[in-house]
């Protein structure tokens, strides 16, 4: 498949002063380097590649849903519903005609860039869905968006950097980089997610603080744009332009973490998606991550990077002495499914209709759950538009104890009462990014909370059956009655 790219689009720019003592040092793997000889009448006696015939799998196949012609109507806008009945899709062994893919290809040792049917797929999804302003963009597959931040973050930071993140933001990435010596710098947020004015405000005024007198300037952002984790916010086609305008200003890298992009709740009458911050980039400074893992499956572990070709490069060095690339199952599966079968005009739909309207109407049942049963004194939220989560505000100011025990005391006490009660929410502190106390445990729940700005429970709407959210909303709602009485 050929991704068209517009040929006045500017290249991307050199960025080879963003990357850290490791991501210049890495090298591409000279037994990689054999695979391209490795065609045409060329008889291999080189590369260590196990022999298909020892391969015991004969075919793999899958029963998928398949996107059928019935049309549809959602939010004034026609669509075509997807069938009640499966298709199958399989992969051969060997190569057969009509079949996108072999297992003798997907289960061999391959490039760091990923199955390349399945990397074509992913570059053709990105030229479709957010147009890069910039020509030589590209992709390389990553096992999962974790992995993908991770390689990222190894590319363009070193020990003593320090990264740009969301006040409250997914643990999983400060856990990534504290190891590796790297350390973060929270910025504000609101109802759109990072404030563009506090990270403005606080590069234009580095240094000034006695305590970055001696730190040098974060040259990193990191932010999850879209159905935020925890917060479920989503950024504000304004509020993306202005973070890019930032960005640009004071020559960040943007590391845009987007698993929750295609959980968007409200789309235009003509299917219209939220445009990422790739589709703003005329640089090449964004570094999208994407995956499978919220719109088909975790367990896949496939995910794809979007980025300018010296980052993919790396990245791909990076693979070649790690992961190798995702694994050849799931690239098999997927490439049959979405090339062979949906298309991309098949998966777009699936997107549409399946995954945006089976999340929106898990949130709004988790909303209405939450308005019947829980007081409005206690605790609010913000309504999400995209995402998995309800970032749930507890009102500590009209607990009876306020102010003579610490905040921390209180939420702490709301936590264990909640476990009492068979309704388990994720603590707030657990987003926060203020340093942890080295005497305290943070797998030890039941006796854990060190942050008193923390008065926050994170809900999610994505697992539960509707049945088991209702009765959580009605255990909830109790709980904090039963807690704001002490």
């Amino acid at each position: 498949m050929t991704v068209d790219i517009a040929p006045q689009l500017p290249l991307a720019k050199d960025f080879s002063s963003f990357l850290s003592l490791e991501g210049a040092a890495r090298k591409k793997s000279p037994l990689k380097g054999l695979l391209r000889f490795m065609k045409d009448d060329m008889i291999s006696l080189g590369g260590g590649l196990p022999h298909p015939s020892t391969f015991p799998f004969y075919s793999l196949s899958a029963e998928v849903k398949a996107m059928g012609p019935a049309d549809a109507t959602v939010n004034g806008s026609s669509l075509k519903a997807v069938k009640a009945q499966p298709e199958t899709v399989s992969v051969p062994h060997y190569p057969q005609p009509g079949k996108t893919e072999s297992l003798t290809a997907t289960l061999q040792y391959g490039m760091g860039t990923g199955l390349p049917s399945l990397r074509e797929f992913c570059k053709g999804h990105v030229a479709r869905m957010h147009k890069p302003q910039y020509r030589d963009w590209d992709v390389v597959l990553s096992a999962g968006n974790t992995d993908g931040f991770a390689k990222a973050c190894s590319m363009v930071c070193s020990r003593g950097d320090k990264v740009l993140v969301e006040e409250w933001t997914y643990p999983a990435a400060l856990e990534m980089m504290e190891p590796l010596g790297v350390g973060h710098i929270p910025v504000q947020m609101d109802g759109e997610g990072m404030s563009a004015v506090a990270l403005k405000d606080l590069l234009d005024n580095w240094g000034t603080n006695p305590e970055q007198a001696q730190q040098a300037k974060p040259r990193v952002v990191y932010l999850i744009p879209t159905g935020q984790n925890p917060t479920g916010t989503t950024m504000s086609i304004q509020r993306r332009k202005d973070i890019m305008q930032v960005a640009q200003e004071h020559d960040l890298i943007v590391i845009e973490d987007d698993p929750y992009y295609y959980l968007q709740f409200f789309v235009d009458q003509q299917g219209g998606w939220m445009p990422s911050l790739l589709s703003m980039d005329t640089d090449g400074r964004v570094i999208r991550l994407d995956t499978f893992s919220k719109t088909l499956a975790p367990g896949c572990r496939v995910g794809y990077m979007s980025m300018n070709p010296q980052f993919c490069q790396i990245v791909q060095y990076h693979n070649e002495v790690t992961t190798q690339q995702p694994s050849g199952f799931s690239q098999a599966i997927l490439a049959e499914m979405l090339i062979s079968h949906w298309g991309q005009e098949g998966y777009k739909r699936y997107l549409t209709e399946n995954v945006r309207m089976e999340y929106l109407n898990r949130s709004q049942h988790l909303q209405k759950s939450f308005k019947a049963h829980v007081s409005p004194l206690l605790a609010s939220y913000n309504e999400p538009s995209a995402g998995m989560f309800l970032w749930i505000k507890i009102h500590l100011e009209k607990h009876p104890r306020f102010g003579n025990v610490s905040d921390s005391a209180l939420m702490l006490e709301l936590f264990n009462k909640c476990i009492a009660n068979q309704v388990l929410l994720v603590p707030g502190w657990q987003f926060s990014c203020k340093s942890k106390p080295s005497d305290i445990d943070p797998a030890d729940l039941l006796n854990s909370w060190y942050d008193d700005d923390a008065r926050y429970l994170r809900a999610t709407f994505a697992y539960a059956t509707f049945e088991q959210m209702e009765e959580a909303m009605v255990r909830f709602g109790k709980t904090l009655e039963d807690a704001f009485a002490a």
